[in-house]
């Protein structure tokens, strides 16, 4: 029985020690502060995103009457196609035939380059307007003592205090206006 006793004194002595160890104190952590920020409104809302968005959507209106040509040019080709199999030797039609598949084949793949290109100067643009909040968001959490910045997508609950948006896009509207959007040719 005394070395039972003996056994568990040991054990808890040697899991407090382990404990002690490990234990950290709440002195070692700096005072949480936490902020709140709406990336997705920024993206919407700022007035280089709002610059961005007029001059994609105008390279994208560009893109899409290109496209729209084309297709109705490759349509043409098909009926004239269709039509001259009648009159055309069988040789010649299939050769025309191949053409044909060619330039359709060749359509779309340009095609989903184009929409590849469009989506990387999406990105890209995106990514300037990021790259000019992270300064921003810097300075603020010094001048405000925040240690913790989190997404509002990924907040349940928040005080209104919390949230830094409108001071982040107040800052961003200053410092990044406008934004120049080019489409890789």
């Amino acid at each position: 029985m005394i070395a039972k006793t003996r056994n568990y004194k040991i054990l808890i002595f040697s899991f407090l020690s382990l404990f002690s160890l490990f234990s950290v104190s709440a002195a070692d952590y700096p005072n949480t502060s936490i902020g709140i920020i709406n990336i997705d409104l920024i993206l919407d809302e700022s007035k280089a995103a709002i610059d961005a968005n007029d001059q994609i959507q105008i390279i994208s209106d560009e893109i899409q009457e290109e496209l729209r040509s084309n297709e109705e040019a490759l349509l043409n080709d098909q009926k004239k196609l269709i039509e001259a199999q009648q009159i055309m030797a069988p040789e010649a039609f299939e050769e025309k035939r191949i053409e044909y598949e060619k330039k359709v084949q060749n359509f779309q793949i340009k095609s989903q380059e184009t929409f590849a290109k469009l989506d990387k100067m999406i990105a890209i643009a995106r990514a300037k307007i990021l790259d000019e909040i992270k300064p921003i968001l810097e300075g603020l959490a010094e001048e405000k003592g925040i240690t913790v910045m989190l997404e509002k997508n990924t907040v349940i609950l928040n005080a209104d205090s919390m949230d830094i948006t409108k001071l982040v896009l107040k800052k961003l509207n200053k410092s990044l206006p406008k934004l120049k959007v080019e489409f890789e040719e």
